[in-house]
């Protein structure tokens, strides 16, 4: 639903910056993979071996876009690999758990949830190069994955029309609109400015803005071992910065 309501937002700036050029087909291949592919198997790893196993296998994406990089000419500087080194190692403290079970069909769908975030991801920046503007790689990789995960529904036998009808009053359509249409073009537009090397160091910070809230809320309390993985995040997007 977050991506149908994306879409629909996204979709009058889009079309007016222009969304029928060759490089637009990087952005929808981009989006089924980072959005589609990569977010469900990185669910279904969660079930499979738990969170404190998923999320540290799965965010070795920004260590394979890194590499991936290297393909479209942009080079790593030491500091950045060692970013990447960081908030994986930073994001394994933080999302300690119970803990997880060892299955390897979920490792492996961890580690498939990022090579399509990676992958996806550099799509996108290769359709920047290509000339599509943010907002259009952004309309454009979450209509691809709504249709996707649309599909999906409808063949799970999941009551669609129904859910639409549901959550069209509630707040989901903002937070839509706020999350995943403008954080996709917000991201889309960094890896333009500032290449993806540096930009996936800084959007590994995810989850410690997470547990920044939950523990300013009150809602959590730190752990030794999660401040730990926050200074290692926290070095690695200042790091991005040298």
């Amino acid at each position: 639903m977050r991506a149908l309501y994306a879409t629909i937002t996204s979709v009058i700036p889009a079309v007016i910056l222009g969304i029928l050029t060759p490089a637009a087909l990087w952005a929808l291949a981009g989006g089924a993979l980072s959005l589609g592919a990569g977010d469900t198997m990185y669910l279904a790893s969660i079930g499979l071996v738990g969170v404190s196993v998923a999320a540290p296998v799965s965010y070795t994406f920004i260590i394979m876009a890194e590499v991936m990089a290297l393909a479209i000419g942009e080079r790593p500087t030491p500091l950045l690999i060692a970013g990447g080194a960081l908030v994986v190692l930073g994001v394994t403290l933080i999302s300690r758990g119970p803990r997880g079970r060892l299955r390897p069909r979920g490792v492996a769908l961890a580690l498939g949830a990022a090579v399509a975030w990676a992958s996806g991801w550099l799509m996108i920046r290769v359709a920047d190069v290509g000339g599509l503007s943010p907002i259009s790689a952004a309309f454009l990789r979450v209509s691809a994955a709504g249709l996707i995960l649309a599909l999906i529904a409808v063949a799970r036998g999941g009551g669609l029309t129904k859910t639409i009808m549901s959550t069209a009053r509630t707040r989901l359509p903002i937070v839509a609109a706020a999350d995943l249409a403008g954080g996709s073009a917000l991201f889309a537009l960094a890896l333009g400015l500032i290449g993806v090397d540096r930009s996936m160091v800084i959007v590994g910070s995810m989850p410690l803005m997470a547990q920044g809230i939950a523990w300013a809320t009150g809602s959590e309390r730190p752990s030794a071992l999660e401040v730990a993985g926050a200074v290692m995040v926290t070095l690695a997007v200042a790091l991005a910065f040298t």
